[in-house]
């Protein structure tokens, strides 16, 4: 029973080396504007998340993560760590890279770097473990701000990620549910000058804290 074991192992193995890796990429919203080599291994040629850029990124294939039921890649290039896939669900583990741009063009943000960050989402892309490091640099320095950092966690069925300022000044809180982002930019203690700057970009005054806020599919 044994041999028969290792070879049905193996042939599973061998087709999957085989199988053209587009046709499994880890779930959107990863992508690449080009896939070249196999399942096995892979390049993803100007990789990103939503409309954010990554680069190029490579996939090799963990043939032990099979045993366990899953198609799991190890990453190298642009974003390290692993990804993964069953049928029970996806996620990824030990993220770290840095994203130009966010989804949300009337934002001022310049690029976003994921440090050591996991999450493990159901079979319906329903949050079920998040973690990690975020961090978002501010395309133009706002409040005396330039950076803002916080950690992923589950939100109901969503993740979501508050981010803040050292002094608390500014925040930008993401939430991210499989089809849709949503961000929330809120600025207190801003100068008047720089307020009526903020203002004439579309922030709104909420009691006292100018607000941009933002939605839109991956």
């Amino acid at each position: 029973m044994s041999r028969w074991i290792a070879l049905v192992a193996g042939l599973l193995v061998g087709l999957l080396a085989m199988a053209p890796a587009r046709l499994l990429l880890p779930a959107p919203p990863l992508a690449a504007a080009r896939v070249d080599g196999s399942l096995w291994g892979a390049d993803l040629v100007g990789a990103r998340i939503g409309s954010a850029t990554l680069g190029n990124v490579t996939l090799a294939l963990a043939p032990a993560a099979l045993l366990k039921g899953r198609l799991q890649w190890t990453l190298g290039g642009a974003l390290t760590g692993s990804l993964w896939r069953s049928v029970n669900g996806a996620g990824g583990d030990g993220l770290s890279g840095t994203l130009a741009g966010m989804p949300f063009a009337r934002l001022p943000v310049a690029g976003l770097a994921l440090s050591d960050v996991s999450l493990a989402l159901d079979g319906r892309g329903r949050c079920q473990a998040a973690a990690g490091t975020v961090q978002v640099q501010l395309a133009t320095p706002i409040a005396g701000q330039s950076s803002l950092s916080g950690a992923a966690r589950c939100d109901g069925a969503g993740v979501a990620v508050p981010l803040a300022s050292p002094d608390g000044r500014v925040r930008l809180d993401l939430a991210a549910t499989p089809n849709r982002w949503q961000a929330r930019l809120a600025v207190t203690g801003a100068a008047p000058t720089e307020a009526a700057a903020l203002a004439a970009a579309g922030f709104q005054s909420d009691a006292g804290t100018l607000v941009r806020q933002e939605e839109q599919p991956w």
